[in-house]
């Protein structure tokens, strides 16, 4: 089905009494969609989607902090997760993006302990038939007895959360639930999840912060105003101004997850490479306002990378 119509027959239903104080939570009802598919609306998540200088410790420190607010709505809303022993509880790894989500971090912050941990190193990459996942390597040596099974990954298609859980329950048939959350979900990755759930005995719930977005063509980018992104119209409006109509249909909202928060030098400089292409390109005066105010950003944050390094 075609992301745009998917959009306009999903419905937003505010929940209520769950939500952090800072946070509105929201289920997204779609025939197209798993019924626990819900958007959580984080002010730290949205700096990152909607800032893309962000890098580094600031980074790290906002998704450490929504990773915090998933958990929390998650306790509340997944039974599974709340009536769990905490050794059953397992965080597995997509190598190397979903590091810097800070779940673990998070866990601890949030219940007190450290998280058992297994990690998959997955790599996507383009063939002339689309994107494949090749998973690499493999350690589910703390994968504990029944678990419950928290992901934290960037989703475009949904391959490669498709593989990763494919992986996961080869070695956990017995596993009570899937948690995944996602700092930016693309809706053709969402649709994905739904039909994996159809086919797999096990719970899965799918949290996503602020938005679930349109994918582009290419299968990578995700852009706000892509005709498929579901938002409630304040976090749209948010979107509309940090970006305006014309980079927010055409830019990314997360870029590449990946680089940024491995390398952050060297997404600064494609990022400084985007803002040039579009000022040398004959945009409009209120893109181009908007393209000079983020490549000034983008400098401030290189020139710090570029200083020496101090205590």
């Amino acid at each position: 089905m075609d992301q745009g119509e998917v959009k306009q027959n999903a419905k937003l239903v505010e929940v209520k009494g769950i939500s952090e104080r800072r946070n509105r939570l929201f289920r997204v009802e779609s025939d197209q969609l798993l019924r626990n598919t819900y958007i959580v609306e984080s002010s730290s998540a949205l700096q990152i989607l909607l800032q893309p200088w962000i890098v580094g410790a600031k980074l790290a420190g906002l998704a450490r902090t929504s990773s915090t607010e998933f958990l929390c709505i998650a306790y509340h809303l997944c039974p599974e997760l709340s009536e769990s022993l905490l050794g059953n509880v397992t965080e597995v790894v997509p190598l190397a993006g979903s590091l810097y989500y800070g779940i673990a971090e998070a866990f601890e912050a949030v219940f007190g302990e450290a998280i058992s941990r297994s990690f998959i190193g997955a790599k996507r990459q383009l063939s002339p038939s689309g994107w494949m996942t090749e998973l690499a390597y493999e350690n589910f040596e703390a994968l504990a007895p029944n678990p419950v099974i928290i992901i934290g990954d960037t989703i475009a298609t949904g391959g490669t959360i498709e593989r990763i859980v494919d992986c996961t329950l080869a070695q956990a048939s017995d596993a009570r639930a899937i948690i995944i959350y996602a700092i930016a979900s693309g809706l053709t990755g969402a649709m994905r999840i739904k039909q994996l759930a159809d086919r797999i005995d096990v719970p899965i719930c799918l949290f996503c912060s602020n938005a679930i977005f349109g994918v582009e063509e290419n299968g990578t980018d995700m852009p706000w105003l892509h005709p498929g992104t579901i938002a409630s119209p304040g976090t749209k409006r948010k979107a509309e101004t940090a970006y305006g109509p014309d980079l927010g249909r055409r830019w990314c909202s997360v870029w590449d997850w990946g680089e940024r928060a491995k390398n952050p030098s060297k997404h600064l400089e494609k990022l400084l490479e985007r803002c040039d292409m579009e000022l040398s390109s004959g945009i409009g005066s209120e893109t181009k306002s908007i393209v000079s105010r983020i490549q000034a950003e983008t400098r401030n944050i290189l020139d710090k990378w570029n200083r020496p390094l101090t205590m």
